[in-house]
């Protein structure tokens, strides 16, 4: 039995191979990941006194008026004449998805009307107005 102590060095941990596989997935990732460009719909939400801030769920189904009446669903724009079949399209013909309304200010209340008109033609029921608080 030998029990004298061993005058070895100290043993080192190479982190090269780590740090390399670390690199190697991080460049992965980045380009198998791809974007959603999506255009943005500037609007000039309607002020109110009373407007609740509400988590927006990435499950909800967005549907823009602009102020020059023109409709977007989920940032994309929609003849009037296929609202309604898009609308079945973008929620998967799930009538208990959430749909959040956002319309300009300047819209008409026509428009407005028509998507709520045709909303509940569809049987969507969860619907909410955005608005903007007052002094935001």
């Amino acid at each position: 039995m030998n029990l004298r102590k061993s005058k070895k060095s100290d043993l080192l941990v190479d982190l090269t191979p780590l740090i390399d596989v670390v690199f190697l997935m991080l460049i992965f990732f980045m380009v198998s990941t791809s974007f959603k460009v999506t255009a943005d719909v500037k609007l000039d939400l309607p002020d109110s006194q009373h407007a609740e801030k509400e988590n927006q769920q990435p499950s909800d189904l967005v549907i823009s008026i602009n102020s020059e009446g023109e409709f977007f669903i989920q940032g994309d724009q929609v003849q009037v004449e296929n609202l309604e079949k898009t609308l079945l399209k973008a929620s998967g013909e799930n009538k208990n998805t959430r749909v959040v309304l956002q319309a300009d200010a300047q819209a008409r209340h026509k428009q407005v009307v028509l998507v709520l008109d045709t909303l509940q033609a569809l049987g969507m029921t969860k619907v909410g107005i955005a608005t903007m608080p007052v002094g935001e």
